[in-house]
């Protein structure tokens, strides 16, 4: 099953790389954008990605994440990004909204690998 090389990945990192490039830029991009976007698709992206280097190392075109481990994700990210963070600078700040963001990204990929793909392999 494609990981990198799915559509599903490429449209969601583009549009992360747009974002990225516009929050670079002097371009005022809507405020759920700005503040929420990025959490959407970080554990999506990430485990995609964590994914494909997997199964480059391990050789195993096949493995898949364990939805644990998935899960685990969400939890470091939230731990990370919302508590230790925001502790370590003003620059970061607990927004409870990036832990559902998180949660949402996780499910997302979960469905899309164990549900959309295996629909699809089995077409």
């Amino acid at each position: 099953m494609k990981t990198i090389s799915h559509p599903l990945f490429l449209v969601l990192a583009t549009c992360y790389a747009v974002y990225y490039g516009l929050k670079q830029t002097d371009v005022v991009l809507p405020v759920f954008i700005t503040s929420y976007l990025a959490d959407l698709l970080s554990i999506f992206l990430v485990n995609t990605f964590a994914l494909w280097i997997i199964r480059k190392m391990k050789n195993s075109p096949k493995l898949e994440l364990p939805i644990a481990m998935v899960f685990l994700s969400v939890i470091m990210f939230s731990v990370f990004f919302e508590f230790f963070l925001p502790q370590q600078s003003p620059q970061y700040v607990y927004d409870p909204w990036d832990i559902l963001c998180y949660f949402i990204s996780g499910t997302a990929y979960v469905f899309w690998r164990r549900v959309l793909m295996k629909n699809a392999e089995d077409n």
